[in-house]
């Protein structure tokens, strides 16, 4: 008798992959789908977003962590039961959508390219006006066959994820979305989902969780399907309330060791091997406070190194702050996992800004428990624990946040200086916010001013000091195809793009200076004095 899947679960390949073993090359996909030099979107799809394996009935051995918890929730409330929930890659939805299916979940991470990372690289903004391939993948997934001959049927489209808040009421319409949940759906799912089995739900629909349907820790429930990457959940929030990210306005809460144990064993018996553990900050896991309890800390990844199987652990993101005021932690933490100069754990962190003006204005928390105008300190202190201890920062720089002046930009060039000789990458972001905003938008090239193109010069001159070390030991743990086009591309950003970006940013700055000197000297002679154009420092 064929298994009745009422409920069916999926991404856009780009959300749907196992990115080649190595869960951060999933950021490639927010680069532009076009050719440029060395970079390919048709080696990027063929050699890095990987399918993800299944089994012999379609369904995915490993998926996204926001999926699986869906699926999980939507079997322990009752709505179903194992057998007739299915997640599933996209090219399998077809199959798997049977007449009794009367939902299908979608998760969306930046399902339009609207995230920093997507508009700095493509869109309108971005260094090339091109569509990014998750914004590609994406649009290409709602217009399937199998979606439409789904909602024809009377399926509903449902879609939630980290990039819920870019769909309003037109992009619903336009791509045959039903509902949207923005928010936390871990509880709200289970109802939406009875509500359409049951031919009740009105749709379309906006659903914001309120504070009543915000799960507590222990209501977080524990996955039942392997996960990418190994990625389990140890806290959700943050607390620090920084404008313009999400998940800083979320309140903070811990799971305990015994569920996100759980969850790792269970992606062991998925034939997951690694543990990525997830939350805004990790070694603020277990308190409520800023600065880290260290005991709790080294207790969670010793109790996740003593699970059978687990061969390797690492963190999503982590404070600089939590650092600098921890040492022993992260000290401890290298020595539970093994850490040596080859075999290093990366992560990813914000550095924002060099300016104690716009962390007082905009994240005065981010600091905590150091202050505004200590944050230069906080940011090279932490870099440097990090180079001593094997850990590596994927650290990010926003450009054009709200009040952002030529001085702040500077601020954050020395910065990026002072931490040139620390094992790391750094990359640029533009402001993306969430919400209207008062920050009149920027075009990554054309909007540049010369501080910013100073910016840019600094953090590629500190990336490609880095990248071939960073990239070298990274992708040993690659399958063959991707570890070759991860080696080909930056062979090509070393070999072929080095001279000529820097070439590039050189030609900028002198012309942007020479533009400023002939202002100045037209102002001048318009009042009758002298230019002081020669004032302007040199590069």
């Amino acid at each position: 008798m064929a298994t009745e899947r009422r409920v069916v679960l999926s991404s856009d390949m780009t959300v749907m992959s196992s990115y080649g073993n190595s869960l951060f090359y999933g950021f490639l996909s927010t680069v532009p789908n076009k050719r440029i030099g060395v970079f390919s979107p048709g080696a990027i799809t063929r050699f890095v977003l990987h399918k993800v394996p299944t089994d012999a009935e379609g369904r995915a051995m490993m998926a996204p962590q926001g999926l699986r918890r869906l699926e999980s929730s939507l079997i322990s409330s009752g709505v179903v039961t194992a057998n007739e929930v299915a997640v599933t890659p996209p090219d399998n939805i077809g199959r798997m959508i049977t007449g009794e299916t009367k939902a299908v979940g979608i998760a969306a991470i930046d399902p339009f390219g609207r995230g920093p990372s997507s508009t700095t690289f493509g869109g309108k903004y971005g260094a090339v006006h091109e569509e990014p391939i998750n914004a590609l993948q994406f649009r290409r997934l709602m217009a399937s066959e199998p979606l439409r001959l789904a909602r024809r049927a009377g399926a509903k489209v449902i879609v939630g994820g980290p990039g819920a808040w870019q769909l309003g009421e037109a992009e619903m319409a336009e791509h045959g979305i039903d509902v949207v949940i923005d928010g936390e759906a871990d509880l709200v799912f289970p109802s939406v989902v009875k509500s359409a089995m049951e031919g009740t739900l009105r749709t379309p629909a906006i659903i914001k969780p309120d504070q009543g349907m915000i799960p507590e820790a222990w209501q977080i429930p524990l996955l039942r399907g392997g996960t990418i990457g190994g990625l389990v959940e140890v806290a959700r929030g943050c607390g620090r309330g920084c404008r313009f990210c999400m998940p800083t306005l979320r309140r903070v809460r811990h799971r305990s060791v015994e569920d996100i144990s759980a969850d790792v064993r269970t992606n062991v018996a998925f034939g997951v091997r690694c543990a990525c553990l997830h939350a805004e900050d990790v070694l603020r896991y277990g308190t409520l406070g800023i600065v880290p309890d260290h005991d709790r800390v080294v207790a969670l990844f010793e109790a996740v190194r003593g699970i059978p199987g687990v061969e390797d652990i690492s963190v999503s993101h982590c404070a600089l702050a939590s650092i600098a005021s921890s040492p022993q932690t992260v000290g401890r933490v290298a020595e539970v996992l093994g850490l040596e100069r080859h075999r290093w754990m990366g992560f990813q962190t914000g550095i924002e800004t060099g300016s104690p003006r716009l962390i007082q204005n905009l994240m005065n928390m981010k600091p905590a428990p150091f202050k505004a105008e200590e944050w230069g300190h906080v940011v090279e202190s932490a870099f440097a624990i990090c180079n001593d201890n094997n850990w590596v920062p994927a650290a990010t720089i926003m450009v054009n946040l709200p009040g952002e002046t030529e001085d702040d930009v500077l601020r954050s060039v020395e910065l990026v200086d002072s931490i040139h000789d620390y094992r790391s990458l750094i990359v640029p972001l533009l402001f993306a916010p969430f919400s209207k905003d008062d920050t009149k938008p920027m075009r990554f090239i054309e909007d540049a001013k010369r501080c910013h193109f100073e910016l840019y010069r600094s953090i590629w001159r500190h990336d490609m000091r880095w990248i071939r070390d960073v990239a070298d030991d990274y992708k040993k743990t690659s399958g063959l195809t991707t570890r070759l086009a991860i080696g080909a591309i930056v062979w090509g950003l070393r070999s072929y793009g080095d001279a000529k970006v820097r070439a590039y940013f050189d030609r900028k700055i002198e012309e942007l200076r020479q533009e400023w000197r002939e202002e100045e000297r037209g102002e001048a002679e318009e009042e009758g004095g002298q230019t002081v154009a020669a004032s302007y420092p040199a590069a």
